[in-house]
């Protein structure tokens, strides 16, 4: 029988896994009226991106494929999914249209000289003694769409890719049967859990959604990985009433976890370091992003060692 003691450890993680999501849902939002907003969301938006780097390298793949590769007579399969999940997520921002570094400019506007002579709109001239109702309705209509989330898409990309890895690593988390194995797969998401709802977040305010249309993003991705985890826990509790997968169940397992390490390093790459790393930031302050990086990487890897070490 799966001991009681797993059990426990599962529906632990089951809400603590929806608690670090809360907390990196506020977290974006508790800086938000201070003047270095920008600046201090783009710092954690680097923290996270090294922590997600290291769960997927240091933590995910090499676990991955001893099933599966084995069964295919030591074939590679695993890595070749997880390129899947990498080129998906990619594929997935790219689509959504994230204009990198348009929060760098916010704020910038161009002095436009314009001849009297021509027509003008009539957000750049008000002709107060012709047309005045129709220029009201004109401002408004304007004002309404200006009111309008600038991109969207990158939003609906981000949250697919972000919804694909958690449901993935929920999976793998729910498969664990052993207490050892669900303790530190349980470790590994609660570690970065809360970086993912901060991207998606971020992304978010970037993009002009309003709190309210936010949440409407945030919320299913919060609940996408405790919802995973435990139906898949459960499917195997009451169908199995053991502590071995079958082989099938494994199979699975190694499939999803090797997909989740591509989709965090496809986030790595496309929403973290193609963002907050361009040409536009001055020295200083592309070094101090990437030793920020380096401290969420060093996070995952202090985990590592004391594993190693407590090993020994």
């Amino acid at each position: 029988m799966i001991e009681k003691r797993v059990l426990t450890l599962q529906l632990i993680a089951f809400f603590a896994n929806i608690a670090v999501g809360v907390v990196g849902i506020a977290l974006p939002y508790l800086f938000s009226n201070n003047k270095n907003v920008e600046k201090i969301m783009s710092y954690m938006n680097c923290a996270a991106g090294g922590v997600l780097g290291g769960v997927s390298i240091i933590h995910i793949l090499p676990e991955t494929g001893e099933v599966l590769n084995k069964l295919v007579q030591d074939f590679p399969l695993s890595f070749y999914i997880t390129f899947g999940g990498l080129f998906i997520m990619v594929t997935l921002v790219k689509l959504g249209g994230h204009s990198h570094g348009d929060h760098e400019t916010k704020g910038d506007y161009v002095k436009v000289e314009v001849d009297d002579s021509l027509p003008l709109d009539s957000e750049v001239k008000c002709d107060h003694d012709h047309e005045h109702e129709h220029h009201d309705h004109e401002h408004e209509h304007h004002h309404e769409e200006s009111l309008k989330p600038k991109n969207i898409g990158s939003v609906v990309m981000l949250l697919v890719g972000l919804m694909i890895h958690d449901v993935s690593e929920g999976i793998s988390l729910g498969l664990c049967t052993t207490f050892d194995d669900t303790f530190q797969m349980f470790m590994a998401i609660f570690l970065h859990k809360w970086c993912e709802q901060v991207c998606q977040a971020i992304c978010g305010i970037r993009e002009g959604l309003s709190f309210k249309q936010n949440m409407a993003f945030l919320v299913p991705l919060c609940m996408a990985t405790p919802i995973a985890q435990i139906t898949a826990f459960f499917i195997i509790y009451f169908t199995t009433g053991s502590g071995e997968l079958p082989l099938t169940a494994l199979v699975v397992q190694d499939c999803f976890m090797s997909f989740a390490a591509g989709t965090f390093i496809g986030i790595m790459f496309e929403e973290v370091i193609a963002v907050e790393m361009t040409e536009s930031n001055s020295k200083k302050s592309l070094v101090l992003k990437l030793l920020t990086f380096l401290l969420g990487f060093a996070l995952i890897s202090s985990v590592s060692i004391y594993e190693w070490a407590s090993n020994k």
